[in-house]
């Protein structure tokens, strides 16, 4: 592994400090001065605002971004003047299976493979002193994305399982109120974990989530940056219908009779939708006042201009309606991920296996760069006889170029050994998630193995060129959950200095990485982590997509 340290150059970019990826912009300059989608060319794709009972608006606030970016792919908004309630994706799904880890009986052809039992996260320690415990946890905002993108895509709460209706944000046995849900802390809100509910029918498949640059930089000294380009990559996706969320500090410096908020310090603490943007939303509505009803200084923004948010705290907010602003100079956004997905009625196979080894769905993504040419891959066993007919995979650093190649008919463990049967070339504007709709499809026999490696390399400032790798990771939560990764010999390889090496024999390298990047970040002690023992990396997220035989 001396030779594969030797070849990286540590050039570490964190998703929330300052770094020369982030002031690159290729967003549109030409973008409305507003945009509402709850009135988006007249059609409402918002859904309700919602009430959580516990700490877990992270699972609010992707399900609110997903809900609006379904509807609007699906060209299903309803009159402005209209309640939109056509979707309701679950946030119990989403805390519950986030937080619970593979068991024998999750496994299902196709989607979860035995070689994964184990992997993800063992709450049972909280969970014995109270068994709602997850849903307090609270989450990184990347999980929703994580878990979506794993196949195990939003699931509207109106899904029944034998009769039920199991996904509901409500216990097993509460009751329902003029309206609202009435929550007893001695209710049962657990969840089966078997393939049956883990792996329930959905029609929304994600075809893009974005990791977005952040309006609000923090640099390495602490020091706040305003990053005009973070603002304008989250308007350009509100202004294509894509939701968006973002964690921030709420409420911490706010103007309640505008219900606008304006933060000069702290750190984000709620998990939030924004629903749109107003360029011209006066500045002067953040003022904050003295008891003798002078102005603060610095209490209002440089300019004028604020985010529309959505928030999970039920009525709370502007004439009650849950909503309030937050200036686009505010100090605690961090974090911003955007959401993409497919037409449902031009989706070819609407139950498509998946090939994959990362399941720790609660992952952060860590990354490397390289001078030498550097490319991972994940090798697979056809599990019965399908055809390959997407492939998928992360990047993190804006506009990474990734060339993808496809081989089959393996002839030893090195993932280029067998014949190649596509290639191709695709730049990705952000980081994210990436569904690749392959030139055509590929049929595999049952047991066959092949092959996905992708070469992804970027720009630094100075034009050199680097190659760089995504090393997906999750740490245990101090005092609630413990993580536990899974990587087995020949699944994941890297190749560096001229040679492919399995990911089990440079996993500990490639930890170290990954917690040196995360003690970094700008998170809550309580999920970074305390040492290097609490950081469990997880198998390359490349994943092969398959229509199964009929």
């Amino acid at each position: 592994m001396k030779r594969l340290l030797s070849s990286i150059l540590v050039l570490l970019i964190f998703t929330a400090s300052l770094s020369a990826c982030d002031t690159i912009n290729t967003t549109p300059t030409q973008l409305p001065s507003s945009v509402d989608l709850r009135d988006f060319n007249g059609k409402n794709y918002v859904t309700p605002v919602k009430t959580q009972l516990f700490g877990d608006c992270w699972s609010f606030g992707v399900s609110g971004a997903a809900e609006i970016s379904y509807l609007y792919a699906n060209d299903l908004g309803v009159p402005t003047d209209k309640v939109n309630d056509t979707v309701d994706f679950s946030e119990k799904y989403n805390i519950w299976y986030v937080y619970h880890s593979i068991t024998e009986d999750d496994v299902i052809k196709g989607k979860i493979r035995s070689s994964q039992v184990g992997e993800g996260y063992d709450a049972s320690e909280a969970e014995s002193d109270f068994p709602e415990a997850v849903y307090t946890f609270g989450g990184a905002i990347y999980s929703g994305s994580n878990l979506f993108t794993s196949g195990f895509t939003p699931v509207d709460e109106n899904v029944s399982i034998n009769g039920e209706y199991p996904y509901a944000y409500k216990g097993k046995h509460s009751d329902i109120s003029d309206g609202e849900i009435q929550y007893s802390p001695d209710d049962d809100w657990s969840l089966p974990l078997n393939a049956e509910y883990r792996n329930p029918i959905s029609n929304a498949f994600i075809r893009d989530s974005l990791l977005l640059p952040s309006p609000a930089i923090i640099d390495e000294n602490g020091e706040y940056h305003y990053n005009e380009n973070g603002v304008k990559a989250i308007k350009s996706e509100l202004s294509k219908g894509h939701g968006v969320s973002f964690a921030a500090l709420v409420y911490g410096t706010t103007n309640y009779e505008n219900w606008a908020t304006y933060n000069r310090s702290g750190m984000a603490n709620h998990v939030i939708t924004i629903v749109g943007y107003d360029d011209n939303y006066p500045k002067e509505n953040f003022a904050q006042k003295t008891h003798n009803g002078e102005i603060k200084n610095d209490s209002i923004p440089p300019t004028d201009g604020a985010f529309i948010i959505k928030n999970s705290y039920g009525n709370e907010g502007i004439n009650e309606s849950g909503y309030f602003y937050m200036s686009y100079h505010d100090h605690s956004i961090s974090y911003p991920i955007s959401f993409e997905f497919d037409k449902s009625d031009r989706i070819e196979c609407t139950k498509p296996n998946y090939d994959q080894y990362d399941m720790l769905m609660i992952g952060w993504n860590a990354h490397s760069d390289y001078i030498n040419e550097t490319k991972t891959a994940n090798v697979f066993n056809a599990e019965e006889y399908e055809s390959l007919y997407q492939i998928a995979y992360k990047t993190t650093i804006p506009n990474t170029s990734v060339h993808y190649e496809i081989y089959k008919n393996l002839r030893n463990s090195n993932p280029d050994s067998g014949k190649l049967i596509e290639k191709g070339d695709k730049t990705h504007e952000w980081g994210g998630y990436h569904k690749i709709d392959l030139k055509r499809k590929h049929k595999l026999k049952k047991d066959e193995k092949y092959s996905i490696i992708v070469t992804m390399t970027h720009k630094t400032n100075d034009n050199s060129n680097l190659y760089t790798s995504v090393i997906p990771y999750a740490n245990s939560i101090k005092d609630s959950a413990k993580v536990n990764g899974i990587i087995n010999k020949g699944e994941s390889f890297i190749f560096s200095d001229g040679e492919w090496n399995d990911l089990v024999n440079v996993k500990d390298e490639l930890s170290e990485i990954a917690y040196n990047q995360n003690i970094k970040e700008n998170l809550p002690d309580e999920f970074k982590a305390q040492s290097k023992d609490d950081i469990a990396i997880d198998n390359f997220p490349i994943k092969g997509i398959l229509i199964p035989k009929e």
